[in-house]
């Protein structure tokens, strides 16, 4: 038989070589042994011969005589003679020789396909053909996948093509099929790498299986290693499905296997997930999987974390969560033990709640931040909150700790008293916090504001000893706004000291105040103080106020206590009972400080979370009040500038009526003044007038007449005329501006700011009066020829004067004659001459006056249509967010939602943490 390996090394002919001599060429052993097959007598076969020669001649690089040989092959070698012609082509580098003589080879022998193969794959990388390579590498992998080299090779040829998609392909099948560590370590490798993130995470299913039943190590880098590529991506939720799909298909034993690194994935993830960052409807089905699994793979000793989280998910999304996980988690949860205190993990949930409000624009309230940092106050042990009635001398009782007197009577606000090396005062909003320069200051913000937070800090014993903060608060009597943010404020304090005046009783409100207090704060400690205790007759009567005080708060508080303290006396005489009695009653313990602390920042986060709420509500409402808000405005303003508009027209009209009035009165006068003045030339003709010249003299006696009366009476005049019409047109004009001004104050004020300024161009008058004064200076007077025209009239005149002005019995003919024609003469067409050199500038002029008060307007118009453009942008941007508001609440509210499944669980954790200790 054959031996397949010989064939593919070409060293078939050591079959021939068996008993020969040492030393002996192979070639001419070969020769010899051909000989003597060729000289037998009976039947004889000499292809196998010639194929071992072929292959000493192909190791001594005779390729033809090699060829030669192979081609007379005729027996069941003639397939692997056909492939050993192909290399021999490929040595002599007859590249296309050896692909036509490999694609030509048909056999069923497989070894010889994948050689066959093997070749080809070499060949098509070198002539660039890489679309053959790869059809032909994955087409042998097909064949045996488990040739020796052969996935190596194709695994070498992906990665070298840097073709990640295939390589990865390649690794998977192989992990699947051979279960072998080696491409376990491949696959792991091209995830690390991010080779593997455009691959659906459904791909790895198979291989997941894979790894889970053959090494668990390996199936924890390869799971890991997936999440990690993963996160951050559009494949991550898909991940999570497919995660929580293989752990429910596996039977997860944890005593066997230690799955802490999982364990871990699954509560970082769970973190992630409920930042803010994702929508319920993208997690409905993501996450009660998620911490079910999570819960699988959690040995009690750990399981507080996910148990409180599925408690936490089952309570706000009911029967989302397998019941065999919340039957799970209710046996874990009470009886694991909790380490923590919870409070870094509260404090991580207020700062993330923050970051996401802030991150969508949305204000936190100052005061929770600034209660966060009060709370967790590494030099304060306890808050105590100071209430009271009014008239229980509380603000006594406060101004005997400090020494002095802060304000007067008692705070409608929240004062907190600390201890500091000097004299601080703040005030604390919900936006910043503010310096107070003095007490009167601060008694200043206490009478004008109510409910308010102030903070004042000054030198105090009693507060340095016992490292504690007083919270002075408003009588409960006042209002019940009051009373509400004081019950508010006792989840946040570590005990409420109640001030009592001797001379009253505890009133039937007192005691349903204090039960309102027990009922909100069960585990807060109450005692009380005996104020005013020196009006107390004796000890004894002290004694009997003292018990009558227990009696009627015994079936509310039975374990507290009463301290007698008059606020008349020195401090230095109670300071010691005092302090003896707050220690006694509020003593430190450090670890349950720890848990306590986190108790109040888990409300900081309720009350935060609800805050956002408002918040949301608000914010709602207050785009429907600034869409109305700006509507209304925008109405007025289109009314306005509609207004403006009407103005504008209004005041061109008149002001060009009045100046083309005051022109035509100018043309009207000339055209009365001018024939009346020439007419008057009349005088001057008589008998010893030279007729000869008469015209000559009467043209130039009018045209004298005229100048004087032009520049001494007509000029002057129509100047005057014109100054007025200026001086008029500013009144008109102001008249307008005046009302500008009081549009303007009127919308500023609904603005709250100097929003428009509505300031009209004057300018233009100032421009009227430089070209007027231009116009009018450079008039002057140009000689009319009035009688020494061409006309018929004229023409028998002036002939008839030198024909007969030599004459004297004619001249008083003549002179009758030329009075008649200046006394009867129109004079239109001086008239009309005069006039249009007067008047055309002025006419120019005219036509300019509307475009000059439009310019006078332009400013206001221009901005009162920006504020409508404005307004009109801000309506449709509210409209459009108010609706985005309402079409996609989830985007609002299903952060909150999931910040409370968090807040949720930590209180569950706690609250595990205190059953727990008492059990202990």
């Amino acid at each position: 038989m054959t031996n397949t390996k010989q064939l593919i090394d070409k060293t078939f002919y050591e079959t021939f070589l068996t008993d020969v001599e040492q030393g002996v060429p192979t070639a001419q052993l070969l020769g010899q042994v051909y000989f003597t097959e060729q000289n037998k007598e009976d039947s004889f076969d000499l292809s196998f011969i010639r194929y071992a020669q072929g292959e000493i001649y192909y190791q001594y690089q005779d390729y033809e005589a090699a060829i030669f040989k192979w081609e007379n092959i005729d027996n069941e070698l003639k397939p692997w003679a056909d492939k050993n012609i192909g290399d021999a082509y490929y040595r002599l580098g007859l590249l296309s020789a050896a692909e036509e003589k490999y694609l030509a080879i048909a056999t069923d022998d497989v070894p010889l396909k994948i050689e066959v193969a093997l070749k080809l794959f070499t060949l098509y990388q070198e002539i660039d053909k890489y679309e053959n390579a790869y059809e032909t590498i994955k087409n042998a992998i097909l064949l045996d996948p488990d040739y020796p080299q052969l996935t190596k090779i194709a695994r070498s040829f992906y990665e070298e093509r840097h073709d990640v998609e295939n390589a990865v392909t390649l690794a998977v099948k192989e992990s699947v099929r051979t279960e072998r560590e080696e491409w376990f370590s491949v696959l792991i490798t091209y995830v690390k790498a991010g080779d593997t993130k455009q691959f659906q995470p459904e791909f790895f299913a198979e291989a997941l299986l894979t790894f889970y039943e053959v090494d668990k190590h390996s199936f924890v880098q390869f799971v890991t290693a997936l999440w990690n590529s993963y996160q951050n991506t559009d494949f991550y939720l898909i991940w999570l499905r497919t995660v929580n799909d293989l752990f429910y298909s596996v039977k997860v034993d944890i005593e066997e296997f230690q799955w802490d690194e999982m364990v871990e994935l699954f509560e970082n993830t769970f973190i992630e997930l409920t930042k803010g960052d994702y929508y319920l409807n993208e997690l409905h089905d993501v996450i009660p999987n998620l911490i079910a699994n999570w819960l699988t793979l959690s040995k009690p000793e750990n399981g507080l974390f996910p148990s409180a989280t599925v408690l936490a998910w089952n309570e706000l999304f009911p029967g989302t969560v397998l019941p065999d996980a919340v039957y799970k988690a209710e046996g874990i949860i009470f009886d694991a033990e909790n380490n923590e205190s919870g409070l870094e993990k509260a404090i991580t949930l207020f700062d993330t709640i923050c970051e996401w409000a802030e991150k969508h624009a949305i204000e936190v309230d100052y005061k929770l931040r600034w209660w966060l940092e009060e709370l967790i106050h590494p030099q304060l042990k306890n808050h105590f909150l100071l209430a009271g009635k009014a008239g229980s001398g509380k603000t006594t009782f406060i101004h005997s700790l400090l020494g002095e007197q802060l304000f007067k009577g008692s705070t409608t606000s929240f004062v907190i008293l600390q201890d500091g090396d000097e004299l601080q005062m703040k005030r604390i909003t919900g936006t910043d916090e503010q310096d107070i320069q003095n007490s009167q200051y601060l008694q200043n913000f206490m009478n004008s504001q109510k409910n308010e937070l102030f903070q004042v800090k000054r030198p105090c014993i009693l507060l340095h000893e016992q490292q504690c903060a007083i919270i002075d608060t408003p009588p409960i009597n006042i209002d019940s706004e009051s009373r509400k943010l004081l019950l508010d404020q006792l989840l946040l304090v570590d005990g409420l000291l109640y001030v009592i005046d001797s001379a009253t009783s505890l009133s039937e409100r007192e005691v349903d105040f204090l039960s309102q207090v027990k009922n909100f704060a069960p585990e807060l400690k109450v005692h009380f103080i005996l104020n005013k205790a020196d009006l107390i007759p004796s000890d004894a009567d002290t004694q009997q106020r003292m018990a009558e005080i227990k009696a009627t708060i015994a079936s509310i508080y039975p374990d507290a206590d009463v301290l007698p303290y008059t606020s008349l006396h020195p401090f230095g005489e109670q300071f010691t009972r005092l302090n003896s009695y707050l220690t006694t009653h509020f003593p430190y313990d450090v670890k349950q400080k720890q848990v306590t602390r986190a108790a109040k920042v888990q409300t900081l986060v309720r009350n935060l979370l609800a805050d956002l709420l408002q918040k949301r509500v608000d914010m709602e409402k207050g785009l429907i009040d600034l869409i109305q808000w700006n509507e209304e405005l925008l109405g007025r303003l289109k009314g306005f500038t509609n207004r403006l508009s009407d103005i504008q027209q209004e005041k061109a009209q008149a002001i060009a009526n009045s100046y083309r009035a005051l022109i035509d009165e100018g043309k009207e006068e000339l055209k009365e003044t001018i024939p009346k003045l020439l007419k008057e030339a009349a005088d001057l003709i008589k008998e010893e007038s030279d007729f000869k010249r008469i015209h000559i003299t009467l043209n130039d006696h009018m045209n004298a007449t005229l100048k004087e009366y032009f520049e001494g009476i007509f000029l002057p005049s129509m100047c005057d005329k014109f100054e007025n019409w200026v001086k008029g047109s500013h009144d008109e004009l102001l008249n307008s501006q005046s009302y500008l001004i009081d549009m303007k104050e009127s919308f500023n004020e609904i603005y709250q700011i100097d929003k428009l300024k509505l300031d009209c161009k004057f300018a233009i008058l100032e421009d009227w009066r430089r070209d007027i004064n231009r116009m009018t200076g450079r008039i002057m007077y140009e000689k009319e020829n009035i009688l020494l025209k061409k006309t018929p009239a004229q023409m028998l005149l002036k002939g008839a004067g030198k024909l007969f002005g030599a004459i004297n019995q004619n001249k008083a003919m003549l002179v009758n004659q030329y009075r008649k024609y200046v006394e009867h003469e129109t004079y239109e067409d001086v008239i009309d001459s005069i006039t249009n050199k007067v008047f055309l500038p002025f006419s120019l002029f005219e036509k300019g006056i509307n475009q000059d008060i439009a310019s006078f307007f332009r400013e206001p118009i221009q901005e009162v249509d920006d504020v409508i453009k404005e307004i009109e942008a801000e309506i449709a941007n509210g409209k459009h967010e108010l609706n985005e508001m309402k079409v996609s609440p989830q985007f609002f509210y299903d952060p909150l939602k999931l910040f409370e499944v968090n807040l949720l669980q930590q209180e569950f954790m706690l609250q595990a943490k205190k059953d727990y200790s008492r059990s202990l």
